[in-house]
């Protein structure tokens, strides 16, 4: 969780929810990628929640191509400050691609997997798949 925290605060690759004064932010040092809700206490950070996929997050090339439906998140990308907006991408794992509708940011790419769904039908795919 700190290396999350560390990245997102380094970097400013990160989502902040202006209603809450929350941040989330992922990291993917390796074949994991790592999901930390948290916010700044004083000098130190309070993590909200935490959570993890394997699957690895593809924008699919030009974000002007991506198929957009609107806004469906409380969250806004710290680094380009812009809503998200619920668009179609790529989730990859092992050699399957799934198409998914998933809030992104359309100036750079930063795309949203919440927990319900990490924790749920994703991880759900991703046994489904190590199983066959």
């Amino acid at each position: 969780m700190q290396n999350v925290i560390h990245h997102a605060e380094t970097t400013g690759k990160k989502l902040i929810n202006p209603s809450t004064g929350r941040s989330l932010a992922c990291y993917r040092p390796k074949a994991v990628t790592y999901w930390v809700e948290y916010c700044r206490v004083d000098e130190d950070y309070q993590v909200h929640t935490a959570y993890s996929h394997r699957m690895v997050m593809k924008s699919g090339g030009n974000t002007n191509e991506w198929v957009k439906s609107g806004s469906d998140s409380d969250w806004l990308c710290n680094q380009c400050q812009s809503t998200l907006e619920v668009q179609t991408v790529r989730l990859q794992y092992m050699q399957s691609i799934f198409p998914i509708n998933l809030p992104a940011c359309s100036h750079c790419g930063f795309i949203l997997v919440e927990e319900e769904l990490a924790t749920g039908k994703v991880a759900e795919a991703e046994q489904a798949l190590e199983d066959k």
